[in-house]
């Protein structure tokens, strides 16, 4: 669902932030970048529940028969955008934005759908941010302030800004408001569709990923078990809990008592493990070369005028050549 994207004015700078506020951004930020946020991708399936979101999922079939290319290729983008170049972060968005144009049709209920109708496409927008804010919280055990929840969120929209729609269907700059639509949207709009049934279906079962050998099968049938219980209990457990009740599981108080011991597990990873182990490959190499690049402008001078103590000649009294 993270400064890749160039800054765009806002209303409240993240250098003019209170300090334990930008320490919020920056955690935030790291969370985005950890590899352990994709323990959390269960709590995507909000998107699903959205009625056109399920068909155009459906209508490709990828996300049905191709699950784990689909989600390394979400995941490709996502740190393309978050954690890329400037330059990178916006030929992906444009690339996104571009091949979203083809998803349109007419859903099984008659409807017509289109991947970038603004309630659809900002459904997605809106849906990982809540899924990295989930993580963050859990990653952390600090639940975020007023004034921390609208700077992550201010954030989040600079970093996606290549992502959003124009004039009136800008995402919703307010966090109150944007909670608000988010909860109206689950009691209102969300159901359980054949695309959320087909991705927990996906979950459960847990075909052995593409990018693993043959040879790996015998160790993945004996460890898929309990990894996909293991994220199916993180994804729901950080999940709003009228979108978990649509959830085609039944959530109980053993289940919560498991979110809470395993949080704890990758909180204290998270804690004591070095950024350069949790960090995923992109977020490693920017953070490297965001150190480099700060050792190297150290060595820069602050001006260029004459320093008096390098060329004591030049500020001299002159000599005469004369005879005395």
């Amino acid at each position: 669902m993270t400064c890749p994207v160039s800054h765009q004015p806002t209303s409240t700078s993240e250098y003019a932030l209170p300090h334990d506020v930008s320490a919020a951004v920056e955690r935030f930020e790291r969370v985005g970048g950890s590899v352990l946020f994709g323990l959390f991708g269960v709590g995507l399936f909000d998107q699903p529940m959205l009625p056109p979101v399920s068909a155009a999922l459906e209508a490709t079939g990828r996300s049905r028969y191709q699950p784990w290319a689909r989600a390394v290729r979400t995941a490709a983008a996502d740190q393309l955008i978050y954690h890329g170049t400037d330059a990178d972060a916006a030929a992906e968005t444009e690339r996104l934005m571009l091949l979203h144009r083809d998803v349109k049709g007419v859903g099984p209920d008659g409807q017509r759908y289109s991947a970038l109708e603004p309630q659809a496409w900002n459904w997605i927008l809106y849906s990982t941010f809540f899924v990295q804010r989930g993580a963050y919280i859990a990653l952390t055990g600090v639940e975020p302030t007023a004034a921390q929840n609208q700077a992550i969120w201010d954030h989040y929209r600079r970093k996606t800004a290549g992502l959003h729609l124009r004039g009136r269907n800008t995402p919703i700059a307010d966090y109150t408001e944007l909670v608000a639509h988010y909860e109206r949207m689950a009691a209102e709009q969300l159901r359980v569709t054949p695309a959320l049934e087909a991705a927990t279906s996906s979950v459960r079962q847990a075909p052995r990923p593409d990018f693993l050998p043959w040879l790996a099968a015998p160790l993945w049938r004996a460890g898929s078990p309990v990894l996909s219980h293991v994220v199916m209990v993180l994804g729901c457990g950080i999940m709003h809990p009228s979108v978990r009740a649509r959830m085609p599981i039944t959530w109980t108080r053993r289940h919560d008592t498991e979110f809470r011991v395993l949080t704890a597990l990758l909180r204290t990873a998270f804690d004591r493990l070095p950024a350069t182990v949790t960090d995923s490959p992109m977020a490693r190499n920017r953070r490297r070369y965001e150190r480099l690049a700060a050792r190297y402008r150290g060595v820069g001078l602050t001006s260029f005028a004459p320093d008096p103590a390098l060329a004591p000649a030049v500020y001299a009294e002159p000599v005469s050549s004369s005879p005395s």
